[in-house]
């Protein structure tokens, strides 16, 4: 007589155990998949947000550098009150719009007892954000992005914020003399040719950290210079 033994059951019990694992991968998977979509779509909110940052404390800064520029091209050495808040923030906010944010707070400062203005801070945050699950599951995973009645404030959602500070960097200036005269100034070894010319020798470019001391925007001079034909040697 041949005794069968119970292979049957055994494997059957096996065949439900891949089964449910299966399934259980196959959800955990989903849920890695879910995570990284809203976790890149955060990622693509900040880097979004520093695009705007970035954008908009240089068109500020750019103001302090044009008003320089100014000053080189009428052949005067630009010593302080070179930002203008209304123009600046006006620059700003305008940068901001094209990246799709607005501008929360803009200071500038400098490192010259607060009179020059020259490095300038923008914190914005984008109109776009994220909107989060909700612990009882009344939000589908897929239903991330806000919509107008959405306050990207709220704790149920997510914006982007960023922050970026620019700084004008000067060039080495000097007066030209012809005799007792002034003639042109002279930046980095070039010649001034005009505003568009002083413009290239001034450098925008973004930093680390801001100034030592707030920029108080008091008066309107831009520039210190000798008097015409006066030399001050």
């Amino acid at each position: 007589m041949t005794i069968r033994t119970g292979t049957c059951g055994s494997n059957r019990d096996s065949g439900q155990a891949n089964l449910f694992m299966l399934i259980g991968l196959t959800i955990s998977l989903i849920a890695i998949l879910l995570l990284f979509v809203r976790v890149g779509n955060a990622n693509n909110l900040r880097s979004d947000a520093q695009t705007a940052a970035d954008a908009s404390a240089l068109a500020a800064a750019g103001v302090a550098r044009d008003h320089a520029a100014r000053a080189l091209a009428d052949d005067e050495i630009p010593y302080s009150r070179l930002y203008d808040p209304a123009e600046g923030r006006t620059a700003a906010e305008h940068y901001a719009a094209q990246n799709g944010a607005t501008v929360e707070q803009i200071r500038a400062s400098d490192d010259s007892q607060g009179n020059v203005g020259n490095i300038v801070r923008v914190e914005i945050q984008t109109k776009s954000c994220q909107r989060e699950l909700q612990k009882d599951g009344s939000r589908h995973w897929s239903d991330a992005a806000c919509t107008e009645s959405d306050d990207p404030d709220a704790e149920t959602s997510h914006s982007g914020n960023a922050s970026a500070i620019a700084e004008v960097v000067m060039p080495e200036c000097e007066y030209a003399f012809g005799g007792s005269e002034i003639v042109g100034l002279t930046c980095d070894g070039e010649q001034v040719q005009g505003f568009a010319h002083a413009q290239q020798l001034i450098d925008v470019r973004l930093t680390d950290s801001e100034g030592k001391y707030i920029y108080k925007p008091l008066g309107n001079a831009l520039a210190f210079a000798p008097s015409r034909g006066e030399n001050p040697s």
